[in-house]
């Protein structure tokens, strides 16, 4: 290694590409030319590559209703606890909008989605972004969704922030977007219409196909109709994909899978109209169905996969990797237990994740050098190391 200059430059990108983030850490000090290849974009894009082969889940949890006792962990074969930059500033947990490339994306407000923080975690970087320009000033919010995403064509990291305002009983709602981007790193407000709508609050959109996905409906002369709101992270363009009668019921959760948009929903027949702690229904099974290519009249439908049978409560919580269904089931005095479910082959598996009693939200998280701020930005922040 000391005598760089008898490798090819392929060679030393090849073998430093297939070191831990730790081990590259320490070799930028080893000389300016290590450090200026180890920055560079195109040996970033070939560590992202191989690393993402091997990725790992990054959960919050905690265990009672005000969020106040939580915790970070990142389950990679063993378990280890992430300490949260910003920690001693948070009032309450610090919500996940998004993991993406070894970015983290955390909402770090107390309400309305008013603060953000890009967070690498392998690097020890993290960036407070601007305050979202759309405000609450001229009339009240009522529901704020936001979303993270990765623009593969413009090699760009977004945040999406959709405002609902509040209405009077008879007015349509009014619905703004606003757009941040990591290269300009600014926000801009978004001409693009997503039409009178209500998004419900506290989802996280689902990235599919270069697009963030969000769970919506609105009110119409045949009652209340459900879609799911589709934003295009290129175009920066909404719309409405109509979720059709046959899967009627509760929709618990919506996700990539293997390329497609799929549904996870309790059959109304499975239905318990009482709840736990204002989770999902209870039920003893849960189906999918998939947004795929079929002789619909646009030429996409959805079609039915699979189902699981849950043999206790149970509602998804994540999904791994665009393959599978991460459940979590309430085990009669024994706390939570959860599986990673296959809807193609109906394949399930145990995973130890964590005990939380109360809520769980799982990512999947790959390590990785993708800067926290993509213009070169001095609101880059390196965390204090730990003694």
């Amino acid at each position: 290694m000391a005598n760089k200059g008898t490798l090819p430059q392929e060679t030393l990108t090849d073998i430093l590409s297939r070191l831990p983030i730790k081990s590259l850490t320490r070799f930028q000090s080893v000389s300016k030319p290590f450090s200026a290849l180890i920055n560079s974009p195109a040996f970033i894009s070939a560590h992202l590559r191989r690393s993402s082969r091997h990725s790992s889940f990054f959960f919050r949890h905690f265990n009672n209703p005000s969020g106040s006792n939580f915790s970070f962990f990142l389950n990679n074969n063993l378990i280890s606890d992430v300490e949260v930059p910003l920690l001693g500033c948070l009032i309450r947990f610090p919500k996940i909008v998004g993991s993406c490339n070894g970015l983290v994306c955390l909402d770090i407000s107390s309400c309305y989605a008013r603060g953000f923080v890009l967070w690498n975690i392998a690097r020890k970087q993290y960036s407070c972004l601007p305050s979202p320009r759309i405000s609450d000033s001229r009339r009240p919010f009522w529901m704020v969704s936001t979303g993270f995403g990765f623009d593969l064509k413009k090699n760009d990291y977004k945040v999406v922030r959709i405002v609902s305002f509040g209405c009077e009983k008879d007015e349509s709602p009014v619905v703004m977007a606003e757009v941040f981007s990591w290269r300009t790193f600014c926000w801009r407000v978004i001409e693009a219409s997503i039409g009178a709508c209500a998004i419900h609050e506290g989802q996280n959109g689902v990235v599919v196909n270069g697009g963030l996905h969000w769970l919506g409906n609105s009110a119409g002369k045949s009652g209340i109709q459900k879609f799911i709101v589709s934003f295009d992270l290129d175009t920066e363009e909404f719309r409405k994909i109509p979720i059709p009668d046959f899967p009627a019921g509760i929709c618990v959760k919506i996700m990539g899978f293997k390329g497609s948009l799929a549904l996870a929903f309790y059959p109304a027949k499975e239905v318990d109209v009482h709840s736990r702690h204002g989770r999902p229904g209870v039920a003893d099974w849960i189906e999918f169905c998939v947004w795929d290519e079929c002789d619909g009249a646009d030429g996409k439908c959805w079609t039915k996969l699979n189902s699981i049978q849950l043999t206790t409560v149970g509602y998804p919580v994540g999904v791994a990797n665009e393959t599978g269904l991460i459940i979590k089931k309430l085990m009669e005095g024994q706390g939570a237990q959860f599986i990673l479910f296959d809807p193609s082959n109906q394949y399930y598996r145990g995973m130890h994740i964590c005990d939380a009693s109360y809520s769980c939200d799982v990512h999947s998280y790959v390590e990785s050098l993708v800067p926290v701020s993509g213009g070169g930005h001095d609101q880059v922040i390196e965390e204090e190391p730990s003694e």
